[in-house]
């Protein structure tokens, strides 16, 4: 590491998370509305929790396994929001001890969308929430990863904007 503690590249990588997922929030709210055709993006209330993206699905699932928490299905939007924003954030603790390790902004922005990507084919298959990667089309995988990317690269140009932050702490 570059005279950055762990700690701070791991704070650091959370605030980067924050912004990034922020951008990639944006990005995923235009896609819809872009998709929709005639502007709007309304959606209709899910009738049981296999309606619900999947972010919620694992909260909900985590609340009720985990903590014992029943959850029920009028608060599945804020369950997916929450998860949305705690999975995204929490990425950025990886990704700050990368760039601290290698400091390359563009491949670690890269490594970051592609250990999303595996770790998303590989525990929401196993959760039953996501089919296995090897049965989706190369261009549903594709796009996928592309969209992921705008995630990694944003993570990984809010990490370098704060540079500057996180260096005047260190003086």
């Amino acid at each position: 590491m570059n005279g950055k503690t762990p700690l701070a590249a791991v704070g650091q990588g959370l605030l980067a998370g924050v912004l990034g997922n922020a951008a990639f929030t944006g990005y995923q709210a235009l896609q819809a509305k872009l998709s929709s055709g005639d502007g709007s993006s309304e959606s209709s209330e899910p009738k049981d929790w296999s309606e619900v993206p999947a972010p919620g699905q694992v909260g909900q699932r985590v609340a009720e396994g985990v903590f014992e928490q029943e959850v029920p299905l009028e608060q599945a939007g804020s369950m997916t929001r929450a998860m949305h924003w705690l999975y995204g954030t929490s990425w950025g603790a990886l990704y700050g001890l990368l760039e601290e390790t290698f400091h390359r902004p563009v491949a670690n922005g890269v490594a970051l969308t592609s250990a999303v990507m595996a770790f998303d084919y590989t525990v929401l298959p196993a959760m039953k929430l996501y089919k296995p990667p090897w049965k989706y089309p190369a261009t549903t995988l594709a796009k996928d990863y592309a969209n992921h990317l705008v995630y990694g690269l944003s993570v990984a140009a809010a990490y370098r904007a704060l540079d500057g932050v996180f260096a005047r702490g260190t003086d």
